[in-house]
């Protein structure tokens, strides 16, 4: 049994662990389309691409805040 607790708990601090840099969005990636749409364009190029939900949403190509990605980014895109 007392194996058993220490198994568990290890388990749950890698669950915290590994859901923890999924909150803070460091390990995040632009969806590929969004990368995509923008191949060849100049950055402040208007761009269109559609959700995975069957939106249409425009936006201009532009560099991510860490300059990772240069991507569609949406118009009035919420900041985190």
């Amino acid at each position: 049994m007392k194996k058993f607790m220490i198994v568990l708990a290890i388990f749950g601090v890698t669950l915290v662990s590994a859901n923890q840099g999924q909150r803070d969005g460091s390990d995040r990636q632009p969806p590929k389309e969004a990368i995509e749409i923008c191949e060849g364009q100049e950055e402040g190029s208007s761009c269109q691409m559609t959700t995975r939900r069957g939106d249409t949403l425009d936006g201009t190509c532009k560099y991510t805040p860490d300059d990772k990605y240069f991507v569609c980014m949406p118009e009035n895109m919420p900041r985190r």
